[in-house]
């Protein structure tokens, strides 16, 4: 109370400012620190908690990064390069697979693993895609530093500034070596197999094939493309027809697609012969969504079996058809003529003084003058006629529907003509004949065993008349003809 009442009871006027100033102060500083000073604290806070917030996110981001990049550095081979395309960042797992250390593959160019397996188109091409601003994909052989060979699969993306242009390139790749010498295996086992493989995709079209049906087909490096349609034009034309109904009775039933046909090569017009198979994958409703095959080149094996066949059905000595080819496609000249009410004529041929050759000059001289006369047998019949060695000394001529008797006859008087002249072998000038005795389809026989028989009757006619001439079957008189 003293301290109150010794306040003076009159201010001079600065006096009376200082108190002005000091009430104002008084009174107005709750109202800064509501209006100013506790909205700038509440501004600070939550820009600090903002501030942790982010940098809990960079954090948060920094680790995802680092461990992408440590799984991708496990798994990939990565590098980076200036636009110039020199190595500025290669990964442990690239120096690993090159051999080379990081300190020799910095400042390089990416030329430091070439193999030289691509040509320049190919790096043309890459170029020419990431400098675009393209990312390119391919396979690519690289040459490691003890000079090993390995292949990786590689994804470049370029890196673009503010103007989209690039100025570095990130590689990423992968080691397929193990997966490349694996199809380098199967490449050669198809090639020495000629088997070549496919897959259609039917719900994209897609249709790959191996190598080696480039080579079975007969296709240049430079067509590497692929179409059901470039198949079905290399199918021989008589065969094209069969192969499609083949495959689409495949598609629509549970039959195997498993047929040989003929293939026209493109490069040189060959026909060759292969052996197609494949499977199908069917969808939850059976319809084939895809298909797997194989094409196996079989040219050799079919001649080889045609030769078999032939071997089997010909007379080695003179080429004529043997006994069982004689027989076999009597049979069926048979069932034409009786489908087509048309005649035959059977001749059984025996050669005279043959027997006196082989004594005389040997059997080598006997086999050589056989050869001679299967061809005056050939160069006297026509194409479609049957001629056959049936034996020794014995043959055996069905003419395939002639005219009429007198056309039988004809060809008869030619073969019996043409054995009046000497015929030379090694240096001999050697005399021999024919006997031929001859029947008529239908006239003397409606089957094999008749016919043959009844010719044979008139052949021993013949020789009973005299030989060297011929003479048609008559049971009642065998006069010549």
């Amino acid at each position: 109370m003293v301290g109150l009442y010794a306040l003076p009871t009159e201010f001079t006027p600065w006096q009376n400012v200082l108190v002005d100033v000091a009430f104002l102060a008084l009174f107005s500083t709750p109202v800064i620190y509501f209006l100013v000073i506790r909205p700038y604290e509440k501004s600070l806070l939550k820009m600090r908690a903002d501030e942790e917030r982010i940098l809990c996110q960079l954090k948060q981001v920094n680790n995802d990064l680092a461990l992408q990049k440590r799984t991708l550095d496990e798994h990939a081979i990565v590098s980076t390069a200036d636009k110039s395309g020199d190595i500025i960042y290669v990964n442990d797992k690239f120096c690993q697979i090159s051999g080379f250390t990081r300190e020799e593959l910095l400042g390089q160019n990416h030329r430091i693993v070439s193999s030289g397996y691509h040509d320049r188109a190919f790096f043309k091409e890459l170029w020419s895609t990431i400098c675009s601003g393209s990312v390119w994909h391919g396979d690519i052989k690289n040459r490691a530093k003890n000079g090993t060979f390995y292949w990786v699969n590689a994804t470049i993306v370029p890196v673009l500034d503010e103007h989209d242009k690039p100025y570095q390139y990130i590689a990423i790749r992968t080691d397929i070596t193990a997966q490349k010498r694996t199809e380098e295996t199967l490449n050669q086992a198809q090639r020495v197999g000629h088997i070549g493989s496919w897959d259609w995709d039917q719900t994209t079209e897609k249709l790959i094939w191996s190598d080696e049906i480039y080579n079975i087909c007969g296709l240049p490096k430079s067509v590497r493309s692929t179409s059901k349609e470039l198949f079905i034009t290399v199918i021989h034309p008589d065969d094209r027809e069969y192969v499609l109904q083949q495959f689409d009775w495949s598609t629509t039933t549970n039959t195997p697609f498993d047929v040989e046909h003929r293939i026209t090569r493109q490069d040189n017009g060959e026909v060759r012969w292969v052996h197609e198979k494949c499977v199908h994958d069917r969808d939850v409703m059976g319809n084939v969504v895809q298909s797997h095959g194989i094409v196996q080149d079989i040219t050799e094996r079919k001649l080889a079996q045609q030769k078999i066949k032939q071997m089997a059905m010909t007379d080695q000595l003179t080429g004529l058809a043997n006994r069982n080819q004689f027989y076999a496609t009597f049979d069926k000249f048979i069932n034409m003529a009786k489908r087509d009410s048309a005649l035959l004529g059977v001749m059984i041929l025996d050669l005279d003084m043959f027997k006196a050759v082989n004594d005389t000059y040997g059997h080598q001289t006997g086999d050589k003058l056989l050869h001679i006369i299967a061809q005056v047998f050939r160069e006297n019949c026509r194409e479609i006629d049957l001629i056959a060695r049936l034996g020794g000394d014995e043959f055996a001529i069905v003419l395939y529907k002639p005219l009429d008797k007198g056309a039988i006859r004809e060809v008869a008087s030619r073969i019996v003509r043409a054995f009046e002249a000497p015929m030379h072998v090694n240096g001999h000038r050697l005399q021999v004949g024919v006997s031929i005795g001859i029947s008529i389809f239908p006239t003397h026989g409606t089957d094999q065993h008749a016919l043959i028989e009844n010719a044979d009757a008139a052949l021993y006619e013949v020789k009973r008349q005299g030989k060297n001439n011929f003479c048609f079957y008559d049971p009642a008189d065998y006069t010549l003809s």
